[in-house]
């Protein structure tokens, strides 16, 4: 049996990265960044810390989790950075929305257009 690789997917000769990026951009969302982790896509705003994680998970569907939280409410210190459980599955579009709307970087509103 062959080992699975964790390349990250690339869709008509984009990385993953670059089409999450375009989402939260065509959702209006200027700020955001994105950046690839292994298999994962980190988002994240201006000059914080990520807030969410896209990981695709087979065809066209996208699991999203949030950075955990720590006890005082926070963001999760520890070196590891722990991330919550898959919160959601759905297509990447509707992953990015959910992220941002979640982080309040774009309005549920807006994003309902």
């Amino acid at each position: 049996m062959a080992p699975l690789t964790a390349a990250v997917p690339i869709a008509n000769g984009r990385p993953l990265a670059d089409r999450v990026r375009s989402a939260a951009r065509e959702l209006g969302c200027t700020m955001v960044w994105t950046r690839a982790i292994g298999p994962h896509v980190l988002l994240g705003l201006g000059d914080d810390e990520a807030f969410a994680r896209v990981t695709p998970l087979g065809g066209s569907a996208f699991g999203l989790a949030f950075r955990g939280q720590s006890a005082e409410g926070g963001a999760s210190e520890d070196a590891g950075s722990k991330w919550e459980p898959v919160l959601l599955i759905d297509d990447l579009s509707d992953v990015v929305e959910h992220a941002l709307i979640a982080e309040g970087a774009v309005a549920l509103e807006a994003a309902s257009m």
